[in-house]
């Protein structure tokens, strides 16, 4: 192997990178549901490049520095204590109707992700958006740094011009400045009895009374799928 490599090499010119694909990387976020009705909403993010440098033998996996956000200051509400976690973006979204999961979803993007959360929720909940449709309209986000709204262009080109008029900083942008969604919603059969997430349920293989719908942002890489 390594003497094939080494054929590889021209000594009379600099050979083209023969890596495939994009290097970015980034969040991660993924959901899963069973015939049962069990849901599962994960969100993965190492923070800064390598994370903390620390790695779990022998797996190679990185661990997370989000411990970077306490503060020492102590009189800052985030700082460093027992029993507390950092402030961070990283949100793993699950809906609950009456104790049991109804809804899992992500919205992966760094600091926008609160709003996005909260976006998802009024289109799915006040505006009746299925949850393809809730990613697929325009989204907007806010920096609190710089003050900037920014609109995606479907979005701009609705109200922009009219914010702007009021004195807001808005810009027009497109793609992955208002980050990427994945979702899945259970909707009950009416006509079926509420579901029973019991041990014995799953033990007899009851499946769970109702459809699961999924949704995935044309934003990134992704997709919903069922079997």
């Amino acid at each position: 192997y390594a003497r094939g490599l080494c054929d590889r090499i021209d000594m009379n010119a600099a050979s083209e990178p023969s890596v495939k694909g994009g290097l970015d990387g980034g969040t991660i976020y993924l959901t899963t549901a069973d015939r049962w009705g069990n849901m599962v909403s994960f969100i993965h993010s190492i923070f800064s490049v390598y994370g903390s440098g620390i790695t779990i033998p022998p797996y190679g996996m990185i661990l997370h520095n989000r411990g970077v956000a306490f503060s020492v200051d102590e009189e800052h509400p985030n700082v460093v204590a027992p029993r507390k976690r950092p402030f961070h973006s990283i949100i793993a979204g699950m809906v609950m109707q009456y104790d049991q999961p109804l809804m899992t979803f992500g919205n992966m993007g760094g600091s926008v992700q609160p709003e996005t959360h909260a976006q998802h929720m009024v289109n799915v909940i006040d505006h009746g958006m299925n949850v393809q449709m809730t990613t697929d309209v325009a989204r907007f986000t806010h920096s609190q740094n710089s003050n900037i709204l920014s609109l995606e262009h479907d979005l701009f080109s609705l109200v922009g011009r009219s914010l702007q008029a009021r004195g807001h900083d808005v810009r027009s942008v497109n793609g992955g400045r208002v980050g990427g969604y994945q979702g899945i919603l259970f909707t009950r059969d009416p006509n079926l009895p509420q579901p029973v997430f019991t041990s014995e349920s799953i033990a007899e293989d009851h499946p769970v009374n109702g459809v699961y719908r999924a949704g995935s942002d044309h934003r990134k890489d992704g997709q919903a799928v069922g079997w």
